[in-house]
């Protein structure tokens, strides 16, 4: 590796952990295209924020030998650059190699696994059983309407379980339906990104909605990203499918999107795609028919980037920024929620792009009802840090 190589590391999960009884960093790849864990020693972190592109091993070496107060050989650079371009951990044709074979994997599976059993709910169908109606017990709604669109969380069960119970509590449709899932696509480059396979649960499997999908692609030739790795680890889907399967059995299929950044939605390029898109979701829309959002709102504090501990004023702004996007939502104009939008950057609210799906998609098909929002709350996550969640229902 020649010296004026200038390593670009891909965006990792960084965990802090102890390994052999030193303290190291695990890096993980939030997509699930490395499937490994890579250890490296803490000491040596402040590295992989110069591997930006701009910065060659010399430029690496440089900025050791100062932060070490001695001589680091550029061998030893040369060692750690390449012991991470090995895992796949930067932008290089390692890594493209390993992309293109991780991606033939996951085409060939004939479906999709669970990424979070036995870490965010049991892998055991009895106990996976248990674990939902333990969840479910924590509400007892008296109301018989049915929603025919259902905002959910998609944070750690446990974290929202009183949300989730809100939610699904109200969500007894009937058999033989299609449920759209609407999921935050958290590290998808795409406006959305269809998932063709059918999806494992505790329960069984999920059978995807093969009907509605014909009718997408071949139909209205919809370009649908489908079957996108980003999928493999995804969780804002994979919990929702937890309590479906429980609640409906195998009485129901399932078309499940994630959902890209807002401002894909937004660009030039894609605004005729998203119009042919919204158009298509509208044709499929009937009597059996239900729709889905696993999303969550705010996010403020340490953990996500905030210079201050979040006080009671956060909280209070974030639920009723909140409150108010619901309403842009269901009876605001595709107009009015996005100038809200924009106002809305420092609150970090990974629900926008499904909640302005949404929005078009209910005007496009000119459909007017009623929401509900059944639960509110601002849940701690991280030190000084909360996740603003929000349970709700459409009917019409």
């Amino acid at each position: 590796m020649d010296a004026s190589y200038k390593p670009i590391l891909r965006y990792l999960d960084v965990i802090p952990a102890k390994h052999q009884g030193k303290p190291v960093f695990l890096l993980r790849d939030p997509i699930g295209i490395i499937e490994e864990l890579v250890v490296v020693p803490q000491n040596i972190i402040f590295l992989l924020s110069l591997m930006d592109g701009k910065h060659d091993l010399r430029d690496l070496q440089a900025e050791a030998t100062k932060k070490f107060g001695e001589i680091v050989p550029l061998e030893e650079i040369t060692k750690i650059v390449e012991f991470l371009d090995e895992k796949g951990l930067l932008w290089s044709k390692t890594f493209e190699e390993i992309k293109n074979k991780a991606y033939k994997k996951w085409l060939s599976l004939p479906l999709r696994p669970m990424a979070y059993a036995n870490q965010a709910y049991p892998l055991s169908p009895s106990e996976a059983k248990f674990f939902v109606e333990d969840i479910l017990k924590l509400c007892n709604p008296d109301s018989s309407k049915v929603p025919k669109i259902l905002i959910v969380p998609h944070i750690d069960i446990r974290v929202g379980a009183k949300a989730f119970a809100e939610s699904y509590n109200r969500f007894k449709i009937p058999s033989g339906s299609r449920v759209i899932i609407l999921g935050v696509g958290h590290h998808l480059d795409l406006p959305w990104s269809v998932l063709t396979k059918d999806i494992a649960t505790p329960f069984g499997v999920i059978k995807n909605d093969r009907g509605g999908l014909l009718y997408l692609t071949k139909s209205k030739k919809l370009n649908l990203f489908p079957n996108h790795i980003v999928h493999k680890l995804e969780h804002s889907i994979e919990f929702q499918t937890l309590f479906l399967h429980y609640l409906l059995k195998d009485e129901f299929v399932i078309l499940p999107f994630l959902v890209g950044p807002l401002i894909t939605f937004l660009e030039n390029k894609n605004k005729q795609l998203v119009e042919k898109f919204v158009e298509g979701l509208s044709e499929l829309i009937d009597e059996r028919t239900y729709i889905v959002l696993g999303i969550d709102f705010c996010h403020l504090g340490p953990r996500y980037g905030d210079p201050f501990e979040v006080s009671d004023a956060h909280i209070k702004k974030a639920l009723e920024t909140d409150k108010y996007l619901i309403e842009l939502t269901f009876n605001g104009s595709s107009e009015e929620f996005l100038n809200k939008a924009k106002d809305l950057a420092s609150m970090k609210i990974c629900g926008l792009s499904c909640l302005y799906l949404i929005n078009l998609l209910l005007s496009k098909a000119e459909i007017k009802g009623d929401y509900q929002i059944f639960y509110q709350d601002a849940l701690p996550f991280g030190k000084g840090s909360i996740v603003s969640v929000v349970s709700a229902g459409y009917y019409f």
